[in-house]
């Protein structure tokens, strides 16, 4: 089973694949300016009368010949550095106009080159160079262009989010990664929802590198944004796969499955119940069922059978519950135990003084009764010393299911 959960990781969200590239919006305002100054003094007869036929054609709507009318100024001789950036800069804007975007990268990197354009309009032509070379597949040149923004001007999401998918579109999942992450740590710290995209380039560039532990930081931050069933699903798999197979493990992630909403089968309701029964839990067997039923789950094909294992967890029950308040555990554990039996029943205020009167002492089975106790604080209403619980769990594995008792069920 554990393999079969692991060849359909991801299979609902398919984000092990290459990402579709969102379009982008490519300004031409600024390369306007380019013909307004040929008209300049410091644009020469020689220079100025090609660039003001070009302008001309431009206006008309005529980009092809006027680019002809560009390529001719420039292959004049003795140009000044000032005629060189207002010719790259017409050049830019005409074949961003034409939709040649390899061009245009070209000739506004030239125009930059010169050392002629306005400081004030430096960081906005980094940009454009950043989006005109993402935009033909020239990630590389992409990726130092923003290197050059951010130096310059500061951190620019727009741009940033380009970067990320530059490194993955190139096949630096590493970069891409850590990109991603420090993009969406970035907009939580300003108090923004990360960009969905984002957080899935981060866990497919993940998935690529075989890296469980930067898929499951993924997918939490996609599920506490964005918190679909299939990636719900998806990050319970990948805790799952990590618990290892017993039956212990396999009904702590079935209850939380039940209290995200995502336990679905009726397989998996009935797998519940009869885990909770093997496990000396009756009541919780009882519970289980019931929701089936009351669900629309249960109560198919398979109703005889469904309604016969109902019945032995609701007879068993009946004879356990009486039997609870003359206990008297006396080791951390029993009283563990026994707090676990009270919370399976709907009595979580007992369920929560014993487990920590439990946990008042150290004992091999203590982070188990912290996750419990977690579970029991949350039934009773305090998500806040619930999730204070969840995260006093010590225990690797077990802290990432803990971890998923914060985030999973909303």
């Amino acid at each position: 089973m554990r393999e079969t959960r692991m060849k359909t990781l991801f299979a609902t969200t398919a984000l092990a694949g290459v990402l579709a590239l969102a379009p982008l919006a490519l300004p031409v305002q600024g390369y306007l300016g380019g013909s307004a100054r040929a008209a300049e003094a410091a644009v020469g007869p020689a220079v100025g009368k090609p660039l003001k036929e070009a302008q001309d054609l431009s206006k008309a709507g005529n980009y092809a010949a006027a680019l002809k009318k560009v390529k001719e100024a420039n292959a004049l001789p003795g140009k000044t550095a000032y005629e060189s950036f207002v010719i790259d800069e017409f050049t830019t804007f005409i074949n961003v106009k034409l939709k040649d975007y390899g061009a245009a990268a070209q000739s506004a990197e030239a125009a930059l080159d010169t050392g002629q354009a306005p400081a004030k309009e430096r960081a906005q032509r980094l940009k454009t160079l950043v989006q005109l070379n993402y935009s033909v597949k020239n990630y590389g040149k992409a990726i130092g262009f923003a290197g050059q923004y951010r130096q310059e001007a500061g951190a620019d999401p727009e741009i940033e989010q380009l970067v990320v998918q530059a490194y993955y579109q190139q096949g630096d999942y590493a970069n891409a990664a850590a990109a991603a992450k420090g993009l969406a740590a970035s907009a939580r710290a300003a108090g923004r929802k990360p960009d969905e995209t984002v957080l899935q380039v981060w866990l497919s560039s993940a998935f690529k590198q075989g890296d469980a532990k930067g898929q499951r930081e993924a997918l939490t931050a996609l599920v506490e944004s964005y918190p679909s069933p299939a990636y719900k699903g998806d990050l319970m798999n990948l805790v799952e796969a990590d618990l290892g197979k017993s039956d212990r493990m396999s009904l702590e992630v079935f209850r939380l499955k039940l209290a995200a909403g995502t336990l679905k089968s009726s397989d998996d309701y009935v797998e519940m119940a009869q885990l909770a029964l093997q496990l000396g839990l009756p009541g919780e067997a009882e519970s289980v069922m019931r929701h089936g039923f009351d669900a629309g789950v249960l109560g198919g094909p398979n109703r005889s059978r469904e309604q016969r294992l109902e019945a032995m967890a609701k007879s068993q029950a009946a004879q356990d519950e009486p039997t609870l308040a003359r206990t008297a555990p006396t080791t951390p554990k029993t009283k563990a135990a026994l707090a676990e039996a009270y919370a399976t029943y709907g009595k979580p205020d007992k369920a929560i003084a014993l487990y920590r009167e439990a946990l008042a002492s150290a004992f091999p089975e203590a982070d188990l009764a912290r996750l419990h106790l977690g579970q029991a604080l949350l039934a009773k209403g305090d998500a806040a010393a619930a999730a204070k619980a969840f995260r006093s769990v010590r225990d690797p594995k077990l802290a990432e299911l803990a971890n998923l008792w914060i985030v999973l069920p909303k």
